[in-house]
């Protein structure tokens, strides 16, 4: 494909992954976030870990379904920048996918090793099978590999809004605009 051949902009679907995906991944920061540190009471906080739970297992889907978009449609040409800054792009959003695999299966296995044998409840409608059997050592290691993935998460989710807002606002190009829902405008129906 030449560069002639590509998009100018990403696709409908990647652009509605994109967007769902970032909103589930700030949920399950926010989440996650309140129930460790958010001092609720048990039944709360029992609460705020089965809907992170459930959170998780969308993010897989919307991860998974992102990947396979990805891999099946084309993308558009990189922006005019420097090498560097293309590499640091690069690099971010494939840790992005990398990180967030690897936070969902830490979780699940942090669970399904856990020595307090609470099940994962799908949004209330079924229950989600462990992984492996209770293992302390492994629930440590899946808890730690948990937590460094969620920091890291969320440093380059700010590394890479910083980034989009710099195209936007310091470069004006259209880096931004090519991953933004398009809208309808108001008005232009009746004409």
């Amino acid at each position: 494909m030449t560069p002639e051949d590509k998009p100018s902009r990403w696709g409908g679907l990647i652009i509605s992954l994109h967007w769902a995906g970032a909103a589930i991944i700030l949920a399950l920061i926010a989440l996650g976030w309140a129930m460790v540190y958010g001092g609720f009471d048990s039944a709360s906080t029992f609460d705020l870990y089965q809907w992170h739970k459930s959170f998780g297992f969308v993010a897989l889907a919307l991860t998974a379904a992102r990947l396979a978009a990805r891999f099946a449609g084309s993308a558009p040409p990189p922006p005019p920048s420097p090498r560097w800054e293309r590499r640091l792009s690069a690099f971010a959003q494939g840790s992005l996918y990398i990180l967030t695999l690897c936070a969902i299966v830490s979780g699940w296995l942090a669970v399904s090793t856990s020595p307090l044998p609470v099940p994962t409840r799908f949004f209330d409608l079924f229950v989600i099978p462990n992984l492996a059997p209770a293992d302390p050592s492994l629930f440590a290691g899946a808890v730690l590999a948990h937590k460094l993935s969620a920091w890291a998460i969320a440093f380059l989710v700010a590394l890479h809004v910083a980034g989009a807002l710099k195209h936007h606002l310091v470069n004006r190009d259209d880096v931004l605009r090519r991953m933004s829902p398009v809208w309808p405008k108001i008005g232009s129906a009746r004409r």
